[in-house]
């Protein structure tokens, strides 16, 4: 059952945090991605507050569920190309992305599986997840989507590769390869449809809809809850040779002349022109 690294320290709770509101209440945490002027975008500081949120989750022995949304328009624009953009204009890495920094993480450190969290997730997708925000929403259990929202990839688009292995286990394998291949959408609709979210509910009901979720789970046994999201994840944990190929190969791509590319044309509205190098 889960194990706790050492008995929880209430004044380790995050605290006035920049890029993501976190609160708690009743067994249930709010995680909610704070940086509307990008579209919720993530950058490496924006990973490392979530990743300091999911920590608090997994050892808050007090925490049932966690319910996770965004600001604004948007549930998560995916990465922040344009700061991507800025580091790649010096024949830099991000820092999540450098080996040599303490900010080294894969996928920044920034996901739920990064800490391997035993506790359940419910998405309130507030509006389109895109990218590493559809990979996101993906690693919650349970997802409510307001009915103007949508879902993307986009990765390929801008000369990256993400997690097409994710989405190919959390995704019928059509809309993965949709997704992934075509740089299509799915509108809400759609994921209804196919089975991808629970129920679509008007923009301004889309927490009170995953609130009733988080009560629902909060009725029944934490313990047996926890064991039953530790099976899941073992069920669905893809071979470890195959998370390190995947970074591997992501790496090999963003290093290239397209890898460049792509995050230029996104950042100076053009097409990118793509040249195979």
């Amino acid at each position: 059952m889960p194990r706790y690294e050492s008995p929880y320290d209430p004044s380790s709770t995050p605290r006035d945090l920049e890029h993501v509101i976190y609160e708690k209440k009743d067994h249930v945490a709010y995680v909610t991605i704070n940086r509307p002027h990008v579209r919720n975008a993530l950058h490496t500081y924006a990973y490392q507050e979530l990743r300091s949120c999911w920590r608090d989750i997994a050892l808050d022995p007090d925490v049932y569920v966690g319910i996770v949304t965004g600001t604004g328009d948007a549930f998560c624009a995916g990465r922040d190309v344009k700061f991507l953009a800025e580091y790649q204009a010096r024949g830099e890495r991000t820092p999540h992305e450098d080996p040599n920094s303490p900010l080294f993480h894969w996928g920044g450190g920034g996901q739920p599986q990064d800490v391997e969290l035993e506790k359940p997730l419910i998405c309130a997708l507030n509006g389109f997840a895109v990218g590493v925000g559809l990979n996101l929403a993906l690693q919650c259990q349970l997802r409510v989507m307001a009915d103007d929202a949508w879902i993307g990839d986009q990765h390929t688009n801008v000369g990256r590769l993400g997690a097409p292995h994710e989405m190919y286990l959390a995704l019928p394998r059509t809309a993965a390869a949709y997704l992934t291949l075509c740089n299509g959408r799915l509108s809400a609709a759609d994921c209804l449809r196919q089975g991808i979210v629970n129920e679509v509910v008007p923009k301004d009901e889309v927490v009170g809809a995953a609130e009733r979720l988080a009560e629902m789970i909060c009725r029944s046994s934490p313990l047996a809850v926890q064991g039953a999201i530790r099976l899941y994840r073992l069920t669905a944990e893809f071979p470890a040779a195959l998370k390190s190929y995947a970074r591997h190969l992501d790496q090999q791509i963003a290093e290239t002349d397209d890898g460049a590319e792509g995050a230029r044309a996104f950042t100076e509205k053009r097409k990118p022109v793509w040249t195979l190098r």
